[in-house]
């Protein structure tokens, strides 16, 4: 604690030493630390614009965004334009091409501006990026009195990237979180933190339904640094890149399964993670043709079934059982390198989408409940 005090006091008082190499944990109890501190005393604002709690704080802003968690940011700084807390809102897209951003601004009236924008110096105070897409150069950075913000989907420095709410399922995390940030140029998400804000994780939720609450939440804790900036900014804290990790852009590859290596929650959680956006891949042993498959059940479904239990230490990752308990009751189970996963919604080669039920009828001999060595899912080694 002494070593975390030491740190603060050096930092209020402005001290220009070298810091020190911190871990995330005491970065973010120095965070919390300073606020508190900081709260007792009277903060001088660093420009003429004065922000105070749910008063005007005239700041002219511009929102750089464009899907729908981008969307929710834009629709609380709208909100607060119409209140008049802030002065002037104005957008900025990377194309005219329709996106959630764009749509909503032509609907309701607010200015837009191409990538990148036509500003001078003075015109904005502060510029505000939500998933964007686009590394922001130094020149529109420098258009800007007091820089620009981010709403970054995760707990930095961890998951740092274009895809952070996919990596947090993928990776079966039980939460994950918001965070505001300054923006630096020539790097993504590596700038300092104002504000953070933690979201759980159900089990069982998918990447769309998260991606929105977490929009939520971010656009509500980005309004809530803006009404106290100056205070935000003077508790920011550095980023400890030695706890960095990483969430980049996704492209098909990562949807391929490999049943010797990843268990069966592992596999439930990579579905979560992308099944609105594409299909899990596979082939299947007997013809080598390419399997896409579109829903995974939970693990939690099939944990309890005697038969795959019993099973389970002399079958091979990627063989598959047709377990059966009635005339309309079935699943398509698959071994894990640990569990069983079950299956449906499948895709053989070109054909239409078939039920599991159908798929071990056409595939695999209206053999149900039994164990055939030719039964088999494996990875897909052909280049995507």
């Amino acid at each position: 604690m002494k070593f975390l005090l030491t740190n603060i006091v050096k930092h209020m008082a402005g001290v220009p030493n070298k810091p020190s190499r911190l871990t995330n944990h005491q970065c973010v109890t120095i965070f919390y630390l300073k606020r508190n501190l900081s709260s007792t005393t009277n903060i001088k604002s660093k420009s003429e614009i004065k922000l105070t709690n749910g008063k005007k704080t005239n700041l002219k802003v511009m929102f750089f965004g464009t899907d729908g968690f981008a969307l929710e940011t834009l629709k609380r700084l709208h909100e607060r334009e119409r209140l008049k807390i802030i002065s002037n809102l104005e957008v900025c897209c990377i194309s005219n091409s329709g996106s959630a951003v764009n749509k909503y601004a032509a609907k309701n009236g607010l200015k837009q501006h191409l990538y990148p924008p036509a500003i001078h110096p003075g015109q904005f105070d502060l510029g505000v990026v939500a998933s964007f897409g686009k590394l922001i150069s130094s020149y529109v950075i420098s258009k800007f009195d007091r820089g620009m913000l981010n709403v970054h989907g995760s707990l930095l420095p961890k998951l740092r990237g274009a895809a952070p709410v996919v990596y947090a399922l993928k990776q079966g995390l039980t939460e994950t979180g918001i965070t505001i940030m300054k923006i630096k140029p020539k790097k993504f998400d590596t700038g300092e933190i104002l504000a953070q804000e933690k979201v759980l994780i159900p089990p069982d939720i998918f990447r769309k339904e998260l991606t929105h609450r977490m929009a939520i939440v971010g656009g509500n804790l980005l309004c809530k640094v803006l009404e106290d900036l100056d205070a935000y900014e003077d508790t920011a804290i550095v980023q400890d890149n030695t706890e960095a990790t990483f969430a980049p852009v996704i492209d098909k590859s990562i949807a391929l399964i490999d049943f010797n290596q990843q268990s069966a929650y592992e596999v439930y959680n990579l579905w979560r993670s992308i099944e609105d956006l594409m299909k899990l891949r596979c082939r299947w042993k007997t013809t080598n043709k390419p399997i896409r498959i579109g829903l995974v059940h939970s693990p939690s479904l099939i944990q309890n079934l005697q038969f795959l239990s019993e099973s389970s230490d002399t079958v091979l990752p990627g063989q598959a059982v047709w377990v059966k308990s009635g005339k309309s009751d079935s699943l398509l189970c698959i071994k894990c390198r640990e569990g069983w996963i079950a299956v449906d919604k499948i895709n053989y080669d070109n054909r239409k989408t078939l039920s599991a039920h159908n798929f071990a009828n056409g595939f695999m001999n209206k053999s149900a409940n039994t164990i055939q060595q030719d039964f088999m899912f494996i990875k897909d080694e052909t280049e995507i």
